[in-house]
This record gives C-alpha cells, sequence and structure tokens, in this order.
C-alpha cells in the first residue's frame, strides 16, 4: 500500500468512525443512539472510556450521554466477543442471542475452575428474573447471590451476571452512585426487535462497514469474533452494499454509501475533511475494530500503545487519523491533568490541537483540565 493509500484510508476511516466530518461534507450533531447504531456496537468494558467513546463522536458531555442511558435509547451489556459493549437499547437482546457465546468452550473451561455448575446458572436466572424486574446495583446483586448461597468470589458473580446479559436475559441499567446496575431487558427496554439469523447478520455487516471503513473480511470477523465464513455470509447478504478495492493482493471492502474521497491525495485539509487532533480512550473502535491495525498504528510504535502485547491499549493521541501519542489522566488533588506523550515532537499547529482535544475532554467531564506534554525519559 502506497503511503497516499495510506493516508486515503485513514482519511475514510476516520469519517466512517464519526471522527471526522464526512470527506466533502459538515459536521453534525448526532445522538448517543445515533453513534452506537451508526457503528453497530462500542466496545466499552471500561466505564470511563465507554463513555468517552460516546462523547468524542457526539459533542455530548458525560451527563448528557448518562440521560441517554436513563431514556433507555442505549444499553451497555455483552454482545459479542465476551466483553462489554455499548449497543442501541432495541438491539441488545437480538444482538446477544446471535452474536454472544455463553456457552463456549473457554467460558466452559473457565467455568469449571471456577466450580460454576448448570444448578448456579439456573438458580442465578431464577433470582435475577424474580428481583431484577428495576435496576439493581452491582453490590446488591452480589448479595442477591450470597443470600441464596452462591459464593460470588474469585468472579463468580461477575461470570454469572455475564452469562446471563449473554442470553438477552440481563443488561446493564443507569449508574446508580458509582456502581454499575442490572437490571432484565424485557423491563428495561421499551421494545426489543425481533430479527431472523439472516436478518441479523446482515444488519451487522451492513452497519461495520459503514461505521469502519475500508476494512478486510478478517476485521470484520475478528470484530465479531465468528468464523470467517460466517463474516462472509453475512457479508453476501449486504453485497450490494460493497464496495470492493484490491491493494496489493488484499481486498477492502466499504459501504457504497461512504463518501469517496475528491482530493485524489491532496494534503489540502479543506479538501480532505481533515481528521485534526484527537484523545481517544484505551478500548475505542478505531484500534479495537480492526484487525489490520497497521493503517492507522505504525507497527514501529505497537509496543508503545500496547506495552504488554496483551490487547491492553493505552488511551491514544491521534493526529489526522494515525497514532501519534498516548495520553494518561491524572487527577490532583480538585484539579485533572492530562499527560500527552508524543512519539514525536508535534510542532505548535498540532500542539494548539491537542489543547482543543483537552478542552473538548474537559467539556465532557464538566471540568477544567491542564495538559502536560511529557518527554519519554519523564515517563516512568
Amino acid at each position: 500500500m502506497t503511503a497516499a493509500d495510506r493516508k486515503r484510508f485513514r482519511r475514510a476511516r476516520m469519517a466512517a468512525l464519526g471522527l471526522a466530518p464526512a470527506l466533502g461534507g459538515p459536521a453534525c450533531p448526532v445522538s448517543a443512539l445515533d453513534v452506537a447504531r451508526s457503528l453497530g456496537a462500542l466496545q466499552a468494558q471500561d466505564y470511563g472510556s465507554g463513555v468517552w467513546s460516546l462523547g468524542v463522536r457526539s459533542g455530548l458531555t458525560l451527563a448528557e450521554v448518562e440521560q441517554a442511558v436513563e431514556r433507555r435509547e442505549i444499553v451497555r451489556t455483552w454482545p459479542m466477543r465476551g466483553t462489554i459493549h455499548w449497543v442501541p437499547a432495541e438491539d441488545a437482546r437480538w444482538m446477544c442471542q446471535l452474536l454472544a457465546a455463553p456457552r463456549s468452550t473457554a467460558l466452559a473451561t473457565r467455568y469449571a475452575q471456577l466450580g460454576i455448575g448448570e444448578s448456579d446458572i439456573e438458580l442465578s436466572g431464577r433470582l435475577f428474573e424474580e428481583h431484577l424486574a428495576e435496576p439493581m446495583s452491582r453490590p446488591d446483586v452480589v448479595a442477591l447471590l450470597v443470600d441464596a448461597g452462591i459464593d460470588p468470589t474469585d468472579q463468580r458473580a461477575y461470570h454469572l451476571v455475564g452469562h446471563h446479559c449473554m442470553t438477552g436475559l440481563l443488561c446493564q441499567g443507569p449508574v446508580i452512585g458509582k456502581q454499575p446496575s442490572f437490571v432484565l431487558i424485557d423491563s428495561w427496554v421499551p421494545h426489543s426487535r425481533k430479527l431472523s439469523r439472516e436478518e441479523g447478520l446482515a444488519v451487522m455487516a451492513e452497519r461495520y462497514l459503514r461505521g469502519h471503513g475500508p476494512v478486510t473480511e478478517k476485521d470484520f470477523a475478528g470484530w465479531l469474533l465468528k468464523p470467517l465464513g460466517i463474516a462472509r455470509e453475512a457479508l453476501a447478504l449486504v453485497e450490494q452494499q460493497v464496495v470492493r478495492e484490491q491493494l496489493d493482493g488484499q481486498v477492502w471492502l466499504s459501504h457504497v454509501d461512504a463518501a469517496q474521497d475528491p482530493a485524489g491525495g491532496s494534503d489540502a485539509p479543506e479538501a480532505l475533511g481533515h481528521s485534526g487532533v484527537h484523545l481517544l480512550p484505551q478500548w475505542d473502535e478505531f484500534l479495537l475494530g480492526y484487525k489490520t491495525r497497521d493503517v492507522t498504528l505504525p507497527p514501529e510504535h505497537f509496543h508503545r500503545v500496547v506495552p504488554g502485547r496483551n490487547m491492553v491499549f493505552k488511551p491514544t493521541l491521534v493526529v489526522d487519523g494515525e497514532v501519534a501519542g498516548t495520553w494518561r489522566r491524572r487527577q490532583r488533588s480538585r484539579q485533572t491533568v492530562l499527560e500527552v506523550l508524543p512519539f514525536v515532537p508535534l510542532g505548535k499547529a498540532r500542539g494548539r490541537g491537542v489543547e482543543r482535544a483537552a478542552t473538548a475532554y474537559g467539556r465532557f467531564l464538566g471540568a477544567d483540565v491542564d495538559v502536560v506534554c511529557l518527554d519519554t525519559a519523564e515517563v516512568g
């Protein structure tokens, strides 16, 4: 792939991900539901990262994102890959039933290690059906299990709750105090869509293409954590919406409605829908949504973003669609400080971009933030 093609792909991905104006068009304010529906799902196992993934794309504040949860427009649950995502509330049940795997071999092995048996799963399910018609905080859910004689330690409670989220029985409700809550989907969600297997696969393929392209088949299969054959089956269901491009023997897929780059490789920001500077959370779709991360994350910097090479990503500084550093939030007394570690000197213009991105994050939090740019030698 040439440098010009790489830049073109980065710009297209940023627009698809809702992190830049559509190429050739203005930015439009969107809701949290718009974001979740557009991308299909946003990984959100860490609450603070997950809400910022919605905020950075919508311009909403943390309070406004949480209001969308309270209005039951979006929910946080376990629809796929064995981890937590934001999804449209109306899609939570069918997504979990289609894509989650509570009976997978890996989970079965983990259940055996923890001593979680069928009786524990059945009893916890009955308890949840009886007591979670209204949101209940995580500590209260754990107490419910204890009172029924279920040992919640060593992540047993986590796995039991997660299991019943994967089956479509539960989802998370609004935060209670500082704790997540859990509630029956049937009680919480005003309307759950019912889709056939083919309809569900088609929806996921269309949303993934629209919200992530250009991508490969392996990107889509990895995002679903399903065999390549299932990814190809889903893509075949939306064949008329797929645009294919071959580069260096690799086929790249985009949505037919994706805006085309009118600049032909020009670097003029006004022609490109310039992506600018972003401070993205560690679990953002920008990286987690792909297998082909070298388009946006230079391989030589991978170890700096994932130092343990264990899929635990640091929050990233992104400049024009490419990872250009990492950052972290520090709370010093009443002061919020963002420590930014660029991989290379940013220059004045990009430095001002970092300041604007930090201001946007502060607005999201409802707090004033200060930015400190660090040198590599300063990082412990």
